[in-house]
């Protein structure tokens, strides 16, 4: 009897663990309940990736690589995310996402995401969350769905911190975050400095088409250096009043500087290429600073009755800079020059461009049984954004600057409104969930010209967005998923400035007439999350209307004008395919993998195009990461990958790869963690190439970028910590602005 129920207590121990374990037994013959046991090792597998009805979910803090790598480095193991050999972060394929951090929307990654996840150290961060099929509770904005970043709270009673350092010959990188618990008062804290600089070496060659320059080339040297230096940082904190009433206030900041100085020299053929027409050579400085501050509060008040009943009040502050300064130097002029925008050897543009947000949500829960639940809520949106530009000539170094004429100045302000109201149900029973919902977007805006050329106007459109998602769960380990909804992308400063902008045979600016897009999208997902294999698979089909994109022209002097329209009709589909596999505790395979087809048509309506042109193609991307664990803390990570980009209007691009790898060692019980790290080592740079076809021209382009880095990362962690940093269950998401690439 003894030898029984010791036999049924080790096989309960073990049978309660949902995981990948080795249990050292003994003979049945050997167990007494007055004897001491042999001691039992039990080694689990925690998985990374977990599938709910709405989102997916990366544990970026259970990952090793976290330690050493950057956030935006770690999104390319994140499933329906793709990051490709230039930094630039797609889901499901698209650019067209929206990035929040906490569950709050952040324009500080509106201008520039991918600098701004570079800055981040991927310690700071609890987890990702891949939000590809938005309910109504959330704007209707983000075409391909929504980044949640959850960062690393106060988890235990005390404090905790960790220090980050990484330099290569490329990237350097210093930073930390804290967190504090005491009582009912939490803090959390973050602060990271990064330096990113990369040369690039461009040829272009343009060849015309049609009229008086038919047969006539341009080709363009270019040699460019990038340097970015950025400083991100946040802190917040939550103070329980009571059990029922939580109050959390955050902050956060990030300034960047991209700092461009470029060389270009231009030759202008005509039929003949014996034929010069004119050359020159062109120093171009150029620095931008960009960024943004946002302050946010939060009262969330839980009812007596039920305490997942909540109603969540809401306010936040952003504001977003984007300020330009460019200097050109044209010299060495061989030839007749006719072009009116290089009237003088030394050009100066400034452009201020600014936007002040105020946000207002108020949003209540009640799933007043196990199965139904509903969820409703208002929104208020006041977004004023304001440009004020200025070109400036001189013909001497030493001469005094004198007013452009081809580059008139312009004040410009764009006033957006939005009232947004939205209600949803929800459903649970047995295996199966169902989440309709309805929200209405009404928007008002109103242009003003102070200076310059241009017509005061306003917008009014009210917008009515459906959603739909429902689930069957097979078992905890299989789910299926079917969702519809209707997203938008409004345009931000960037696309809607008028500001004209010159470089060389380029002339650009925005354009204050565009409207919003509007995208339906049908979507089937598969997920099997076990303890050593998981599978991340979907089918997309998306529909667009009114799509925003560049849009080229060349006028009778041989420059190209480009600016932004309501321009094409999209019609979208492909799948994902994410794949992650453990075939022991110390080994891990993974696969994360996009292939989309693109069909691209001008609208009808267009005033640019004429109605025939239209492009369409493959795109996509293939990621794989392979980890193995040595003894003594050692770890050896090989990465790499193929990216196809998706085409526009008029460009198509060929593929590329990358690929990287890194040795890590633990020391001191994993506190302190370091790697030797190598990207693009074996080459000195890799080549993208671009085609370019639009009304009267065609451009042939081809980048050399010199990415090869070598160097080292440290992470240091010291204290402990008991208990969360809690935040309010329902706060502001303000994902509705498409912003310039």
């Amino acid at each position: 009897m003894k030898r029984f129920l010791m036999m049924m207590t080790l096989i309960g121990l073990v049978g309660n663990w949902n995981s990948t374990l080795t249990a050292q037994l003994v003979s049945p013959d050997s167990l007494y309940l007055n004897e001491e046991l042999p001691e039992i090792s039990i080694v689990a597998v925690k998985p990374l990736i977990k599938a709910e009805a709405d989102k997916t979910t990366y544990s970026i803090a259970e990952d090793p690589d976290s330690r050493t790598y950057t956030l935006l480095e770690m999104l390319r193991k994140v499933p329906l995310v793709t990051v490709d050999g230039e930094d630039n972060v797609k889901v499901n394929g698209q650019s067209s996402f929206k990035i929040y951090m906490n569950g709050r929307p952040s324009n500080m990654f509106s201008n520039n995401p991918k600098e701004v996840l570079r800055s981040i150290p991927a310690s700071m961060i609890k987890k990702v969350e891949v939000i590809t099929d938005p309910g109504a509770r959330y704007d209707a904005e983000g075409v391909s769905g929504i980044l949640n970043i959850v960062t690393k709270g106060a988890e235990l009673e005390g404090y905790s911190a960790t220090m980050n350092a990484s330099a290569t010959n490329i990237f350097k990188n210093v930073g930390g975050f804290a967190t504090l618990k005491y009582g009912r008062l939490s803090l959390s804290g973050n602060y990271s400095f990064t330096h990113y600089s990369i040369r690039n070496e461009l040829d272009y060659v343009r060849s015309q088409q049609g009229g008086e320059g038919e047969g006539e080339r341009l080709t363009m040297f270019s040699d460019i250096m990038v340097k970015d230096p950025t400083h991100f940082g946040g802190l917040e904190g939550s103070l329980e009043i009571d059990s029922l009433n939580l109050i959390s206030l955050s902050g956060n900041l990030n300034i960047g500087n991209t700092k461009t100085t470029q060389n270009n020299h231009y030759d202008r053929f005509g039929q003949d290429t014996e034929n010069l027409i004119y050359a020159y050579n062109e120093d171009k400085d150029m620095n931008n600073d960009w960024g943004g501050a946002s302050v946010k509060a939060d009262y969330q008040h839980l009812f007596r009755r039920d305490k997942s009943e909540m109603l969540t009040l809401s306010y936040q502050y952003d504001y977003i800079p984007d300020d330009t300064y460019r200097l050109f130097h044209n010299k060495d002029k061989v030839g007749y020059v006719s072009l009116s925008q290089l009237e003088a050897d030394y050009i100066r543009q400034v452009s201020s461009a600014y936007t002040h947000e105020h946000t207002v949500q108020l949003d209540y829960v009640n799933p007043f049984t196990d199965t139904h639940s509903l969820e409703g809520g208002l929104k208020f949106i006041r977004r004023n954004s304001t440009s004020h530009s200025a070109s400036d000539v001189r013909e001497g170094e030493e001469d005094t600057w004198s007013p452009s004429e081809s580059q008139p100045r312009v004040d410009y302000r764009h006033v957006q409104n939005i009232l947004s109201a939205y209600a949803g149900y929800g459903f649970k029973y047995a295996k199966w969930s169902l989440n309709p919902g309805l929200r209405m977007e009404s928007t008002w805006q109103d242009v003003t010209y102070s200076q310059g050329k241009g017509e005061n106007f306003d917008y009014r459109v009210t917008d009515w967005i459906p959603s739909w998602t429902s689930s069957f769960r097979l078992n905890d380990r299989n789910l299926f998923r079917l969702a519809y909804n209707v997203r938008l992308r409004r345009p931000s400063i960037n696309y809607l400035n008028p500001t004209v902008f010159v470089s060389g045979t380029l002339v650009s600016y925005g354009n204050p007439g565009l409207v919003s897009e509007k995208h339906h999208r049908f979507t089937a997902s598969y997920s099997y999350n076990g303890t050593r294999l998981n599978i991340q698979a979907s089918l997309l089909y998306t529909i667009g209307n009114g799509v925003i994109d560049e849009c080229m022209f060349i006028d009778s002097a041989g420059v190209i004008h480009s600016t932004y329209d309501n321009l094409v009709d999209v019609k979208a589909g492909g799948g994902s395919l994410y794949v992650s596999y453990n075939p022991t505790t110390q080994t891990s395979i993974s696969v994360n993998g996009l292939l989309n087809y693109l069909d691209l048509r001008s609208r009808e309506d267009n005033k640019m195009y004429d109605t025939e042109v239209r492009n369409s193609g493959f795109c996509g991307s293939a990621f794989l990461d392979f980890s193995q664990k040595f003894k003594h803390g050692w770890r050896f990570v090989l990465s790499g990958g193929y990216v196809r980009m998706e085409p526009t209007m008029g460009m198509d691009s060929s593929g590329y790869y990358f690929y990287g790898m890194s040795v890590v060692k633990g020391f001191l019980k994993d506190r302190l963690t370091c790697a030797l790290r190598a990207q693009d080592f074996l080459e000195p740079y890799k080549t993208l190439r671009y085609n370019q076809s639009y009304p009267g021209f065609s451009v042939r382009q081809s980048n050399r970028q010199f990415g090869r880095a070598i160097g080292i990362s440290i992470s240091y962690r010291i204290g402990d910590l008991k208990a969360s940093v809690k935040k309010a269950g329902r706060s502001i998401k303000n994902d509705d602005l498409l912003n310039a690439k």
